[in-house]
């Protein structure tokens, strides 16, 4: 590290008072690094009189009991152009747009204008940049701290609740509010639910006759009907719904299957996750339940979609042909590794290559001489429908291709969801 010498801080302060008119602020911004607990602008009035009565200034002269029985001064400044002196009406410009928001964390940005920050770099290219702090630094420390005193709250420098942006230039502020994560595990009961937005095929979502002009293929998802009173509370822009996977729209859901909801732009922060679950449960409970809801963090998301849970689902599965008991106990075969190519019905949108996944157990019981009933525990990324199908033998071994016959998924329950 570089000695700090009398000359070293001297020289730097007649340079700079000699050559340029500043404020007490950004005066003593050049020195930020000298001195403890105290504020630029009393540095700046240090610099000012030491230098004025003829004193040295060192290092050791940055200390409280230096500081002259003055307030900073209030004249122009060929850096700053009187931001400081308007410092208060920013704080206030601030405090107007968190207004409306709830949040216990905060932090503060500034664009100074552009003149502003070429002339601080054209100073700092003249005489150093050792001790400094940039403008922006100090702009955003100070209404910062106001902020924190006036709605006691706290900064964050991490992962705050909101972030006000000052642009100085334009006298606006812009304001960055961070999604509200929601943790939970939801149960779907209705066959006729996607568990996100599906919009319609034939539009993308625009509106057309086909959809009767809602831009929707269905009207609703286990999304939107979870979502409904937290974003209502929150008062949120919008929501995003991250699931553990998913099952088919015509799958029931029965082993609670975990997700997390994201309030997007959230005004109101106190929420109660599990009153409002109850008003979704109260509401919608014929056609989708939820458990568990607590307020996590965006790390969760990632965790919750890169899950691979081993499944386990009751099927209702319907025969072209009546089969013997002798027949069915063929099923066995399906435990253990089986080979499915991607599956006719979704090879628009995924990768055509064949994947092997572990059949765990196989269980059935008769319904009549033509159906029965399937219980299957599989590796996640099992594709049960073609399981039972083959899918035109693209899925080996397959409940068709052992029993001789046609067989068709009528009904698919996911029953438990191992976690």
């Amino acid at each position: 590290m570089t000695e700090v010498t009398v000359t070293d801080v001297q020289h730097k302060a007649e340079t700079i008072l000699a050559e340029h008119g500043l404020c007490d602020h950004c005066l003593g911004r050049q020195f930020a690094r000298l001195g403890f607990g105290l504020e630029n602008w009393e540095r700046g009035l240090i610099v000012r009189d030491r230098l004025d009565r003829g004193k040295d200034l060192d290092e050791e002269s940055f200390v409280r009991d230096n500081i002259p029985d003055e307030e900073p001064g209030r004249e122009g400044c060929g850096l700053c152009d009187g931001l400081f002196v308007e410092l208060d009406r920013y704080v206030n410009r601030v405090l107007n747009a968190l207004d409306r928001y709830q949040f216990d964390t905060f932090l503060i940005g500034c664009r100074p204008p552009a003149e502003v920050v070429e002339a601080e770099e054209a100073l700092w290219e003249e005489v150093g940049i050792q001790w400094v702090e940039p403008i922006k630094s100090e702009v955003n420390r100070l209404i910062g701290k106001q902020i924190e005193e006036q709605l006691e709250v706290t900064v964050d420098f991490e992962r705050p609740d909101i972030n006000a942006i000052m642009d100085i230039g334009k006298d606006r502020v812009e304001m960055q509010v961070n999604s509200i994560f929601i943790y939970g595990k939801y149960n779907k009961y209705s066959r006729d639910l996607p568990q996100t937005r599906w919009p319609c095929g034939n539009c993308r979502g625009k509106g057309c006759d086909d959809c009767d002009w809602t831009g929707k293929q269905y009207q609703e998802s286990v999304e939107e009907l979870v979502a409904e009173p937290f974003l209502r509370a929150a008062k949120a822009v919008e929501t995003k719904f991250h699931g553990a996977g998913r099952e088919d729209v015509d799958a029931k859901c029965l082993g609670k299957r975990e997700f997390v909801l994201e309030l997007v732009e959230p005004e109101m922060r106190n929420l109660d996750p599990q009153e409002l679950a109850d008003k979704v449960n109260e509401m919608y409970g014929d056609r989708v339940e939820v458990f568990d809801m607590q307020f996590t963090d965006r790390h969760k998301v990632e965790e919750v979609k890169s899950r691979r849970a081993d499944k386990t689902y009751r099927a209702l599965v319907q025969l072209t042909d009546s089969v013997s008991d002798e027949q069915l106990e063929r099923l066995d075969q399906i435990e253990g590794t089986v080979k499915q190519a991607t599956p006719t019905r979704v090879e628009h949108r995924r990768a055509d290559r064949v994947r092997e996944r572990t059949v765990h157990s196989v269980d059935w019981e008769r319904v009549d001489e033509d159906r029965f009933e399937l219980t299957v525990a599989a590796e996640a990324g099992t594709y049960i429908k073609e399981l039972i199908s083959g899918d035109a033998e693209k899925t080996r071994p397959s409940v068709s291709q052992l029993l001789g016959t046609e067989a068709e998924c009528i009904e698919l329950d996911v029953i438990g969801i191992e976690y």
